[in-house]
């Protein structure tokens, strides 16, 4: 959202990072772990996109998710959650 809001000059460049790092620290606060994020992030789009149903927008969330979890080169593997 952050980068769009900024592609739409919405907002500066600081305002833009200023915005992620604080919904990065309010996730570390709210999660344990990478893992944890994406399930309440996959959980709570489904249920918005998918008209409160595990539809499609979900089984493709679980694809990207077990990506995420499982490449070497993954960020979720290789940047520390906190």
């Amino acid at each position: 959202m952050a980068r769009w809001g900024l592609a739409a000059r919405f907002g500066t460049l600081n305002e833009a990072e200023s915005a992620v790092i604080q919904a990065g620290r309010a996730s570390a606060l709210a999660y344990k772990s990478w893992q944890d994020f994406a399930a309440g992030f996959v959980l709570g789009r489904s249920l918005h996109f998918d008209e409160e149903e595990f539809g499609s927008w979900y089984q493709d969330m679980v694809k990207a998710h077990h990506i995420l979890v499982s490449d070497p080169g993954s960020p979720w593997l290789n940047i520390p959650f906190r």
